[in-house]
């Protein structure tokens, strides 16, 4: 296949120049070992060309000991953060700190779910992203805005802030979402986007949705074909 052009490398790619940004300008604002995370990313970046410039098969892709290396860099990326954010008791204080934390943990879900999306997924660019089933737990207008809403969402492991203009979101709904750049609306960071107002049956499970509707499925690949156009 044309890895060079391939949805899922490029935001990988993407991911990894994320990172550098925020590494780079030291925009999480504590005490961590930087050192440690520009060497990392240092060494991820290198290999990203072995990958992209690859042009193998995609299951031939995942096995490459390029792509097992570069998932190992982002789960220690992962983990310098989690061990510096639980040893200082960091605690974004603006919305600029919440940003950059969320850029953060944004670029580790796409490094450590690279693998995955390799083997699992197809090559549509919608897929090149987590696409989940969410449950809505909580629904808020921010002050000031008359179409905005600020939405609290769990996938079973962890819980999603979503900020959206979509008309009548109810909590208890299950609905669809993109996991995405994050994002800064009205002093909201949006850390995915709902993928239509179309409620999921009750009995779909939270979290990893293989089989999203082509509505869905469809939004999210116009979404990844703004963050790849630019990386191509």
């Amino acid at each position: 296949m044309d890895t060079a052009k391939d949805a899922r490398i490029l935001v990988l790619e993407d991911a990894i120049r994320r990172l550098n940004e925020v590494v780079g300008n030291r925009k999480i604002k504590m005490h961590i070992d930087y050192s440690r995370l520009t060497e990392t990313l240092k060494l991820a970046g290198s290999l990203i060309y072995d990958i992209k410039y690859s042009y193998l098969p995609a299951p031939q892709v995942a096995d490459l000991e390029a792509t097992s290396k570069i998932v190992n860099q982002f789960a220690v990326l992962n983990q310098t953060l989690d061990e510096g954010i639980k040893k200082t008791g960091y605690k974004p204080s603006t919305t600029k700190d919440s940003l950059a934390l969320a850029e953060a943990y944004y670029s580790f879900r796409i490094g450590s779910g690279f693998e995955r999306r390799l083997r699992n997924a197809s090559d549509d660019p919608g897929f090149a992203v987590d696409i989940l089933a969410v449950e809505v737990s909580q629904v808020q207008t921010p002050a000031g805005s008359k179409n905005l809403s600020e939405c609290r969402c769990t996938d079973g492991s962890r819980v999603w802030r979503i900020a959206t203009n979509i008309d009548g979101v109810k909590t208890d709904s299950k609905l669809c979402c993109a996991v995405l750049p994050p994002v800064e609306i009205m002093g909201i960071v949006s850390e995915a986007m709902f993928l239509g107002s179309e409620s999921l049956p009750n009995e779909t499970p939270l979290g990893l949705l293989g089989s999203p509707s082509e509505t869905a499925l469809g939004q999210a690949r116009a979404q990844v074909l703004q963050i790849v156009k630019r990386m191509i």
